[in-house]
């Protein structure tokens, strides 16, 4: 029997699959920005879909997690390594973005929490410290998730390998049966550690691990029919996307079992040789930055333009299309000027703190 090829460490589809997901949130917020500053809109209630793009980025992570930790499960020596990384990961550029709202928020308030009855704390903000309140730069919400991910994940690499999967399993069952139990708690870690967007992440794990066994079912019809799926999800919420995305269950079935597929199937298809464009990998590696810059660059945009506001659709495609371009470069300004340097620092960091020992 002719033996199987090494799995590929580097994935460029999983890269191009985080850019749909920043671009998905940002057409979603396009449409907030649009209502706001432009003139009769372009971007239809449909366009708010695009936050199943934070779906996306659940599942993406989960799977990524087993996936760069296959050779660490049940090892409790890597654990300060993994949350070191993961820490390095999310706060570096959320503080420096954070940081910049923060000083327009303390000239011009109303530019950056308007939509909201009461203001932030700080610190919590900037240690995205679950809290009633959404975090200055709202999109933070988010990252409070990952955190919860990343907390319990790394536990679960103290545990045997072989316990894995199961440790997986008890999670999603105690996540899914204290979300029942308490459907609106008040305290908000209880709300945390009892979402079912959870579950998004239990999933793209449970791919992980199918996808370390290469168990890759017709992975091209998985990808075929995970974006049909999304795409009909979208279609079919054109007219209610804001009172589904307020739910919690609905967005598992409409997005995250959908996104499950999409991954697993495109994992499947690169380790049968197929490779993303350039282009569109470069676009997952500045992911995180266009996630956590596209608002504040909307919404300044969106300001600079509306005295410019005419009737007709003409001043609505402009503003579209220059926000949704400068909001790109931004985010590769930001990847290239600050996150990337940050990131090879602390591999740095971490690899001399493993070698020595």
């Amino acid at each position: 029997m002719t033996p199987k090829p090494p799995l590929i460490a580097s994935l460029s589809t999983i890269q191009t699959l985080r850019g749909v997901a920043a671009l998905m949130v940002a057409i979603a917020h396009l449409h907030s920005v649009e209502n706001r500053f432009g003139g009769a809109p372009l971007l239809g209630n449909w366009a708010l879909a695009g936050f199943g793009g934070v779906d996306l980025f659940f599942v993406i992570s989960g799977f990524v997690m087993v996936w760069v930790t296959r050779a660490d499960q049940g090892k409790p020596a890597a654990l300060p390594g993994f949350w070191f990384a993961r820490l390095a990961r999310i706060y570096p550029l959320w503080w420096l973005v954070l940081s910049a709202l923060v000083a327009v928020w303390m000239v011009k308030p109303e530019w950056v929490y308007s939509s909201h009855d009461s203001s932030p704390e700080l610190w919590k903000s900037y240690l995205l410290v679950p809290d009633k309140e959404l975090p200055l730069h709202a999109v933070g919400w988010t990252l409070i998730h990952e955190l919860w991910f990343y907390l319990a994940f790394g536990l679960m690499l103290l545990l045997p390998a072989r316990w894995f999967p199961a440790a997986l399993a008890v999670w999603a069952i105690v996540t899914a049966a204290t979300a029942f139990v308490w459907p609106t708690p008040e305290n908000p870690y209880v709300a945390l550690i009892r979402h079912p967007l959870t579950l998004e992440f239990i999933l793209g794990a449970v791919v992980g691990l199918l996808a370390q066994r290469r168990v890759f079912p017709v992975s091209r019809l998985m990808v075929q029919f995970g974006a049909f799926w999304m795409l009909i999800s979208a279609l079919a919420l054109r007219e209610n996307a804001p009172a589904m995305f307020s739910q919690e269950w609905p967005r598992l079935f409409y997005f995250g079992f959908p996104a499950a597929l999409l991954v697993w199937g495109c994992v499947g298809l690169e380790q049968d040789g197929y490779k993303s464009p350039t282009w569109s990998k470069s676009l997952g590696d500045w992911s995180y930055a266009l996630y956590l810059i596209h608002v504040p660059v909307f919404a300044a945009l969106g300001r600079l333009g509306a005295p410019l506001s005419r009737p007709g659709p003409l001043d609505n495609l402009i503003l579209l299309t220059a926000a949704l371009a400068a909001a790109i470069i931004a985010a590769w300004i930001l990847h290239v000027g600050f996150d990337r340097p940050i990131q090879r620092l602390a591999a740095s960091l971490r690899g001399k703190r493993q070698a020595g020992g």
